[in-house]
């Protein structure tokens, strides 16, 4: 199975994306495959392949959560091209987020002290919600653009992602809800 743990996003802030790539859209002299709406989220962290037993483990990890949100808000910074310093893909940036590093060191020791194997990153944690992947592009314009969009999460996911010839297709396994106020 190949797992991700992630933040869906709500059906306004996907409609204020529809709006901004049709706009971000319109500079590009070729045509674009965003990655579709419903597939849109922020990941915690990527997991990779794991086998159903590690899956089982991480079922509990999500039964046994222990942290209490209320109004989990974050800020959509701008809009780029990403990773920083590579025009790959492009990318809503979040600014850091104190409540969202605490939520990925919560499963990545939750997951390391169960002993699951995964790929952990080297890097800091950068939140990012990607939006398309650039393939064979020359000459791209300029997108960046300021957002300031303040944000809410509702719930947290774990994911599996099932490769198809036409894109992956995400399927939610275990959610945990986020209180509200």
């Amino acid at each position: 199975m190949r797992l991700f743990i992630a933040f869906p996003l709500s059906a306004g802030l996907k409609k204020k994306i529809a709006f901004l790539e049709k706009k971000i859209g319109q500079k590009f002299k070729a045509e674009l495959h965003w990655i579709p709406l419903e597939n849109l989220h922020l990941t915690v962290l990527f997991l990779g392949h794991l086998n159903y037993e590690d899956y089982l483990k991480i079922g509990n990890i999500f039964e046994n959560f222990s942290f209490s949100y209320q109004n989990l808000e974050a800020k959509i910074k701008k809009i780029d091209y990403g990773p920083p310093g590579t025009k790959r893909m492009i990318w809503l940036y979040l600014e850091k987020n104190k409540s969202l590093e605490e939520i990925k060191k919560y499963f990545e020791k939750e997951i390391i002290d169960k002993n699951i194997k995964f790929k952990q990153e080297e890097r800091d944690f950068l939140p990012h919600i990607n939006l398309i992947r650039l393939k064979n592009l020359k000459n791209l314009p300029v997108i960046k653009e300021e957002l300031n969009w303040l944000i809410e999460f509702k719930e947290i996911c774990l994911f599996q992602s099932i490769l198809r010839k036409e894109g992956a297709e995400y399927e939610k396994l275990k959610t945990i809800f986020l209180k509200e106020t």
